[in-house]
């Protein structure tokens, strides 16, 4: 479904990303893990195309993504929920599900899939003429995420969802994010929460210092001494 092939990305003289590849099958739920600096939202924003990517290719379903703008590459159903949320603070629960369903093909789904959010999200249901900017930091990561399903995507791509949360509400952002997968959304994840991620992940990337350095199972990479010493504290 994704495949991205030896990019580089490059701040002014640091390059952020050094040949970077991986891939995301239909239906998987992959993670990118990795301690923070190493290049993870970078490598997200180039698949949105929100950085531009210096050499390399980066390709969705058959198709390059390479040039692309933003709304193009959303529209074709590669949907980023941005790390720290960045909501319309002073819009309504309402108005910013609808904003994610600004795209044609999306709109014409709109009725169906803000059900599908109010279904998953029943907290959002109750707020929803609510102001975005007055929800609690696990109820802005609920909106976040269905503004990124009222988009329709075909790869839900989550950057750091549970950023700044308390434990018992990030254990629920990650359950739900393993039921979406389970009912057959492919999920790209990228957390330093190493634990909860290759808990519930199936496949997993090491980024360190803008470069992949293990890969493997999620299962594996749980195992590897490195991975245990580094990031779990073990």
């Amino acid at each position: 479904m994704l495949v991205i092939e030896k990019i580089v990305v490059r701040y002014q003289e640091l390059r952020a990303l050094r040949g970077v590849s991986m891939q995301v099958n239909k239906g998987d739920l992959a993670a990118i893990i990795g301690s923070n600096g190493a290049g993870k939202t970078t490598l997200m924003n180039a698949v949105s195309g929100l950085v531009p990517v210096e050499k390399g290719s980066i390709s969705f379903n058959g198709e390059s993504l390479f040039g692309l703008t933003p709304d193009r590459i959303c529209g074709k159903g590669v949907v980023q929920v941005p790390e720290g949320r960045k909501l319309f603070g002073q819009m309504t629960v309402e108005e910013n599900l609808e904003i994610g369903a600004y795209l044609p093909a999306a709109r014409a789904r709109a009725k169906e899939n803000r059900s599908r959010v109010f279904d998953l999200f029943p907290r959002l249901a109750e707020r929803r003429l609510q102001v975005a900017g007055s929800l609690s930091g696990g109820e802005q990561q609920m909106l976040a995420l269905g503004r990124a399903l009222m988009a329709h995507p075909l790869l839900l791509m989550l950057d750091e969802p549970s950023l700044g949360l308390a434990p018992i509400v990030a254990s629920e952002i990650f359950r739900i994010t393993a039921d979406l997968n389970a009912k057959g959304m492919t999920v790209l994840l990228v957390s330093q929460e190493v634990l909860h991620t290759l808990t519930i992940a199936g496949y997993a990337y090491l980024l360190e210092n803008g470069t992949i350095t293990l890969s493997g199972s999620a299962e594996s990479l749980l195992a590897d001494a490195r991975v245990k010493e580094s990031y779990l504290g073990l």
